[in-house]
This record gives C-alpha cells, structure tokens and sequence, in this order.
C-alpha cells in the first residue's frame, strides 16, 4: 500500500533525511523479534542463541553486499531467517512480520528524544522531512503509525520504494535533484555519514555518548574532537548526542547552504 506524502509539483529548498531506528524510535525486533525467532532456531538447530544470532546477522550483511541481491530481498529479516533455517535443516514456525506488526507500539516500540516534538518543530514550509530506513516498509510502517509520527514525515523511503539500499544514491529517488540542500540525520556511519557524503550530502551523526569532552562541545566542533574507528575517513558536518540538539544544526546548515 502506497503510503507516500509527497504533495506533486511542490518543491522544497532542503530536504532532511532521518533514519528510523535508534535515531528516532526504538522498534520491536529487539524487544519482541529476535528473542522468539533466534530461541526458536537455536532450539531446532542445537545451537546456542549467540550462534543462532551471529548466524542470521552474518546473512544480513552479507547479502547487503553481494552483487545482484535485490535490494528488497538483502533485508527482508523473514526470508534471511528461513535461508539460516534451510541451511542449518530446520524450519522456522514463528514469522518476523507478523510479531512485528502486531508488537508494534508500546511497549515493545518506543519513540526517542521527544522526536515527536523535535520533528513537529521541524516542519516548515521550506523543508521536507522525509524517513530514509534501511528496513522495508512492510516492518517500519506499522511502527510509524503506531507511534503517531507518520503524519510528520513528507515522504517514507524504505529499499522497497527505489529498490536500492541507502549505501546507493538511487536509494533517494528525485529528492537530490529537486532539493537545493539535502541533510542526512542518523546513527550509522556507513548508511547516514559515509554514503550521504558521496553524494553530497550534509550529514549529522547520532551518537550515544557520556558525558565529557565530547558532551560539552558543540555540535559542529565534535566532529573534530571525536575519535573516529579504524577506515572512518569521512567526518560528519556535526554530531549530536540528543535529538533535541538537531533543530538548531539543521538552522546553521541552512543558514550556511541557503542564506
């Protein structure tokens, strides 16, 4: 069901892109998912629980970057669990999206940061906020409409829409080539700070991190003081530690970009 919010011929001088988990919302497959799923396979497998996971997330990021997988198919968490089962000569009861869809809000679902409110402070005339998640539409969108913030968001890009993943600049459809400024907002360094980079991109890292140095500085100066892991070359153009901070960062980037 086609759930875009994108109003035709409107054009918006930025666009932000946000990514879903972890950076706005906690979703279900932590918290209902993956403790049923994984017992079920590590039961009928004979192996233990942390094998059954390392398993299925090996699949995970293995299909992401193999040539020729669907874009659909590299994070469809109900066929990736069914090829670990056939590989390993068992087969799974339990189904990814239906505990999912029907664990879908509270309290298995959580939103993060007041992102409600941070969002509704967000939406102006000039900007799109528009969801750039790795996960398909069929397990995100219930969440979204569960938590009461799909109305927010102008557009909801998910692998399945421009059947491309986030690390391809097809991934994002028309919105770089009908946008002056186009920001990344996320917590994944690969999806949300390396690639929007490429593409020229401004990006905003989403960190955990404890108070410190990095706490008390500001957001367009961290990317400096952060210790960055082993081939993490590219900087963000801020990092923030609560969404709360975002508002602002997104003024400056438009500020600097548009004048």
């Amino acid at each position: 069901m086609e759930r875009s919010r994108v109003k035709p011929n409107r054009t918006w001088p930025c666009v932000v892109f946000i990514d879903l988990d972890s950076t706005i919302l906690r979703g279900p497959f932590e918290s209902a998912v993956f403790p049923v799923v994984l017992a079920e396979l590590a039961i009928k497998s004979r192996l233990d629980v942390k094998e059954a996971r390392r398993q299925v997330f090996q699949e995970y990021l293995d299909r992401q970057k193999t040539p020729g997988i669907p874009a659909a198919l590299a994070v469809d968490w109900d066929d990736i669990l069914d090829t670990v089962a056939a590989r390993l000569g068992v087969r799974l009861e339990a189904r990814a999206l239906e505990i999912a869809n029907s664990h879908a809000g509270p309290p298995y679902s959580a939103v993060l940061d007041d992102a409600g409110q941070i969002l509704r402070s967000l939406v102006s005339p000039q900007r799109a906020i528009v969801v750039a998640t790795k996960g398909l539409r069929k397990y995100q969108l219930p969440v979204l409409d569960a938590l009461g913030l799909t109305p927010l968001f102008t557009d909801i890009l998910t692998p399945d829409v421009h059947h491309a993943l986030k690390q391809e600049a097809a991934f994002y459809g028309h919105w770089p080539r009908s946008t002056r400024l186009q920001i990344s907002v996320g917590d994944y360094y690969e999806d949300d700070v390396e690639a929007p980079s490429r593409f020229g991109f401004k990006t905003v890292w989403k960190l955990d991190a404890p108070d410190g140095d990095l706490a008390r500085a500001d957001p367009f100066d961290r990317p400096i003081q952060f210790n960055y892991s082993s081939g993490q070359t590219t900087r963000p153009d801020a990092i923030i530690l609560s969404l709360h901070e975002l508002p602002q960062v997104v003024r400056c980037l438009e500020q600097q970009a548009l004048g």
